[in-house]
């Protein structure tokens, strides 16, 4: 697919995430593109459940869940790498860190992983994908448990007692969104009390998440937004009020 491919299926998806549903003739309008086009779009889209067709209209998918890795590997994948190399900054040689599950942390382990002279640094991850990303780490541990399928996430009730006993300098943390939430949400709620342990053990939090979780939420906050030390994401039109909400409420917010 090319990159404008992608581009335009990105804010297919978050057109999605707004208003529901959409007209291929609205869409392709809007993109400047032949209904052909749009449709080659949202076949893609539909072959990866994140939406449905029918009768010239595209609407999101009743399966499709923003926790769930397998509908956004590939989404938005411009503003993840641009977040994972922000994110990558902040991390000093000397760091033990945690990094949480989720596609956008997964680009900040890629981007780890080409940094060799950040090898030394202690990881700790509960994702099985992010883990195995990073082959040229010397050290990367992980917790008992069980690994989800769909996620590649471990979790489980010896998974919450071992990040009870750990302390890290840093955290890494995604989220499925935080639209009208009092902090970071998931979805998913085996992984609530992980969540909440990584931010209670890390002397500092930083959130990662691409400019669609600003339009969607799930249905567990992990924290409070006055948990969150600092905010990577990605400006746009639709999420420039929330970002400056966001820092009067005293989180740095550093745009990739």
């Amino acid at each position: 697919m090319s990159n404008k491919g992608n581009y335009r299926q990105d804010a297919i998806m978050k057109l999605l995430l707004q208003k529901k549903a959409v007209a291929v003739d609205e869409l392709s309008k809007l993109f400047s593109v032949t209904p052909t086009t749009i449709r080659r779009d949202l076949l893609e889209l539909e072959a990866n459940h994140q939406i449905r067709r029918s009768r010239g209209y595209a609407f999101l998918s009743e399966e499709y869940n923003t926790d769930d890795n397998r509908y956004r590997i590939g989404m938005f994948q411009s503003e993840k790498q641009r977040i994972a190399k922000r994110a990558l900054q902040m991390i000093n040689k000397n760091y033990s860190i945690l990094l949480d599950s989720g596609t956008t942390i997964l680009e900040l382990a890629k981007e780890l992983n080409a940094h060799k002279e950040l090898s030394n640094i202690c990881i700790i991850t509960n994702g099985l994908d992010i883990a195995l990303s990073l082959s040229n780490f010397s050290t990367v541990s992980m917790p008992p448990g069980v690994v989800h399928h769909y996620s590649k996430t471990i979790y489980g009730v010896k998974t919450t007692e071992f990040f009870s006993g750990i302390h890290a300098d840093i955290a890494f943390i995604g989220s499925c969104g935080i639209l009208h939430t009092i902090g970071p949400t998931i979805s998913t709620p085996f992984l609530l009390d992980i969540k909440q342990k990584m931010v209670q053990v890390s002397n500092k939090v930083v959130l990662l998440i691409d400019s669609s979780k600003f339009l969607s939420s799930g249905f567990y906050p992990f924290c409070d937004f006055s948990e969150i030390d600092t905010l990577i994401t990605v400006e746009t039109e639709e999420n420039r009020e929330s970002i400056q909400r966001l820092r009067e409420q005293g989180i740095e917010v550093i745009l990739a």
